[in-house]
C-alpha cells in the first residue's frame, strides 16, 4: 500500500464520462424517489384509513420490505424481457419501478404509522372544538404526521442515491458502470474508486447535513430538544 504508485492523472481524460455517470445517478435517484414517494404516501394514507386495504396489502408491504433491492433489480431485469413479457424495458425504468416499490413499501409503513399514532388527546381536542373529521385530519393529523415523517423519508431518499449503484448490473450507465469501464481501460482500480467515492460523498454529504439540521429544528419546534 505504501509503495503503490498513484496515477490520478490518467483519469483526466475520463472526466466527461464521470460527469455523465454522476448526472445519470442523480436522475435515477430523483425518478426512483419521486415514484416511491407518490406511491408510498398514497398507499400509506390508504392503509391508515381503510381496514380492508390494510388486511389485503400489509403482507405485500412486509414482503417488499423483506426483499433485498438487488434481488428486486435482477428479478425486474429478467421479468421485463422478451421471453416473459414480450419486450425488454430500459435498465433505468426497471430500476426506478422495482427499487421504487421497495422504497415505497417503507414509506407506506411510515405514513401508516405516523397517521395512526397521533395522540388520542389531540383528536379529542379537535372533536371538542367541533371540527369535522376532515378538518381534524387536515389541521391536526397531517401536520403532526408530516413533522414525524420528514426525517426518515429524507434518509430513505439519501439511501436511494447509494442504491443506484445496483443499476450497473443491468447495464445502466450510472457512476459504478462508468467506473468499471474506466478500470478496464486504465487498470487503475484504486484511483477510480477513490474518484467515485469522492463523487458520492459530494452528492450525499450536503444532503445528510441538511437533513440532520432539519431533524434538529423539528425536535426544537416540538419541544423535544433544548
Amino acid at each position: 500500500m505504501l509503495n503503490y504508485d498513484w496515477e490520478f492523472g490518467r483519469l483526466a481524460m475520463y472526466a466527461e464520462a464521470f460527469a455523465h455517470g454522476a448526472g445519470l445517478t442523480i436522475l435515477l435517484s430523483l425518478s426512483t424517489v419521486t415514484f416511491a414517494l407518490i406511491l408510498g404516501v398514497v398507499w400509506g394514507i390508504g392503509l391508515a384509513r381503510s381496514p380492508a386495504l390494510r388486511l389485503l396489502t400489509l403482507p405485500v408491504v412486509d414482503i417488499l420490505k423483506s426483499l433485498p433491492p438487488l434481488v428486486l433489480v435482477l428479478f425486474g431485469y429478467f421479468f421485463l424481457s422478451p421471453n416473459v413479457v414480450g419486450f425488454s424495458a430500459p435498465g433505468f425504468l426497471t430500476f426506478t419501478v422495482f427499487v421504487g416499490f421497495n422504497i415505497a413499501a417503507f414509506i407506506a409503513d411510515l405514513v401508516r404509522a405516523a397517521a395512526t399514532n397521533v395522540p388520542r388527546e389531540y383528536l379529542q381536542l379537535g372533536a371538542a372544538l367541533a371540527l369535522t373529521e376532515r378538518q381534524i385530519q387536515r389541521r391536526i393529523v397531517a401536520p403532526l404526521a408530516i413533522r414525524e415523517l420528514l426525517p426518515p423519508i429524507a434518509y430513505l431518499a439519501i439511501e436511494t442515491v447509494k442504491l443506484t449503484s445496483l443499476a450497473s448490473i443491468i447495464n445502466t450507465r450510472e457512476m459504478v458502470y462508468v467506473a468499471q469501464g474506466v478500470i478496464v481501460d486504465t487498470s487503475r482500480s484504486l484511483e477510480v474508486w477513490v474518484v467515485v467515492s469522492a463523487i458520492y460523498i459530494a452528492l450525499i454529504w450536503p444532503s445528510a447535513v441538511i437533513v440532520r439540521r432539519l431533524e434538529g429544528r423539528l425536535k426544537l419546534a416540538a419541544g423535544l430538544q433544548k
